[in-house]
């Protein structure tokens, strides 16, 4: 079944966020697999990359997002940039065919190899031609200073507040 990824999501279901001014939850599953995928590149002189998947709520204060999974591919990369792998975007289409049904992707992660935590110029790009102007974060792992970061989707990314859950 093809699946048509839109900027035209449906309004996002209302709960009540268990945690006020946090705008992302991430599953500890998901957490940890950033992580391992981070330190397993950096063992590699690499850095790497993925997909976030979960789910978009609203509640009073505004929109966001728990991530339950996460996704990736081969990857072209070293020690200064990443990128999807053109001959292995397959197994990328595949992760998000297989998005149940209310999962979209929420945000996307990448590394970055002992200079810290940051948004440059080339991930903002990709921020916003992935996210447009609709809800899209992004975790930096710096894991040679065990860093770990998330950016909203802000015209200028700032840190966000995110929490990890079981």
């Amino acid at each position: 079944m093809v699946r048509v990824i839109s900027s035209e999501d449906a309004e996002p279901e209302f709960r009540r966020r268990s945690v006020s001014g946090v705008g992302l939850f991430i599953a500890e599953s998901a957490a940890e697999t950033m992580i391992q995928a981070a330190d397993d590149d950096a063992m590699r002189d690499s850095e790497t990359m993925g997909l976030m998947i979960g789910r978009a709520y609203r509640d009073d204060s505004g929109e966001y997002a728990v991530v339950e999974r996460v996704i990736t591919s081969d990857r072209i990369a070293d020690s200064d940039g990443v990128r999807f792998d053109p001959e292995g975007m397959s197994e990328l289409i595949d992760g998000v065919d297989g998005m149940s049904e209310g999962e979209r992707i929420v945000g996307w992660y990448h590394s970055h190899l002992g200079c810290g935590c940051f948004m440059s110029d080339t991930d903002v790009s990709t921020q916003h031609s992935v996210f447009g102007k609709g809800m899209g974060f992004a975790v930096v792992i710096d894991p040679l200073r065990g860093e770990f970061a998330v950016f909203d989707n802000s015209e200028i990314p700032e840190k966000a507040q995110m929490v990890i859950v079981q």
